[in-house]
């Protein structure tokens, strides 16, 4: 069974809340992007559907897009999830809110962390997978992510004609051998200065290093300051500057996430 939920539905939180609560197998939660340009559905990109039709008789999901809309920006149903999972645990909540959760019967069992790539991510799910439930296999250890197989030795490149006409014919003009006139090497044309990203420390108003759970509360707290509500009243030009303000306090909250440490 999948099930999608979307940010700009009102109710996501209340859905996602009863979908834990009354799945009584094994259950994954994720969040997932799903921009307007994305013409397949989430639950048909992967590894979402290689779980289904792999291991879809004993593993239900439940996955939650965020279209990037003025509705649901301030939305965040996956934390709200993480704190009522994890009230005293505040980064087993964020864990919980940013990777792959395993629930049974509404008990979270483990949270397998998003590698970046949908392979990846396969390989370490049915890892996981594996271990709680006796009918889903280990996957191969040799295809483990990272793994890397014994380089074959540099092959030198073929060597044609006589070892005399090799070794002491001179290059021909205009061969690529021939090292150019000094003052005549091409310069390459300097690169184009990539226009320099925001600070999302300051973008976000808090202080570098910041925990980050509560860097997602001072995010949350940011974004509700421009619901569309907030700015109904206000002429057409500060609905647009209100939309580009909140993708900016979006793209920062984004880089935070990315952030290792």
């Amino acid at each position: 069974m999948q099930a999608v939920l979307y940010f700009s539905d009102k109710q996501v939180r209340e859905k996602l809340f009863a979908f834990v609560d009354s799945a009584p197998g094994l259950l994954l939660v994720t969040g997932v992007r799903h921009g307007a340009a994305m013409t397949r559905p989430p639950q048909a990109r992967e590894p979402f559907a290689a779980l289904e039709d792999l291991f879809g008789d004993v593993l239900a999901q439940v996955l939650v897009a965020d279209e990037g809309t003025t509705e649901g920006m301030w939305r965040d149903p996956l934390g709200d999830l993480g704190d009522r999972l994890y009230p005293e645990d505040k980064k087993g909540a964020y864990a919980a809110s940013t990777g792959y959760l395993l629930l049974k019967g509404g008990r979270p069992l483990t949270v397998v962390r998003k590698q970046g790539g949908p392979a990846d991510d396969l390989w370490f799910l049915q890892e996981a997978l594996s271990r709680l439930s006796p009918g889903i296999p280990a996957p191969d250890p040799a295809k483990r992510p990272g793994t890397r197989r014994p380089e074959r030795a540099p092959r030198a490149p073929p060597r044609y004609g006589p070892a005399s006409a090799r070794d002491e014919a001179p290059p021909r003009s205009g061969s690529s051998d021939e090292t150019p006139p000094r003052g005549r090497r091409a310069v390459p044309p300097p690169a184009a200065a990539e226009p320099e990203a925001k600070d999302p420390w300051l973008v976000l108003g808090i202080a570098r290093g910041t925990p980050k759970d509560e860097a997602r509360k001072a995010f949350r707290a940011l974004i509700a300051q421009y619901h569309p509500d907030k700015v109904a009243h206000l002429a057409p030009e500060f609905h647009a500057l209100a939309e580009r303000r909140t993708r900016e306090i979006l793209d920062a909250w984004e880089a935070l996430e990315r952030d290792p440490a």
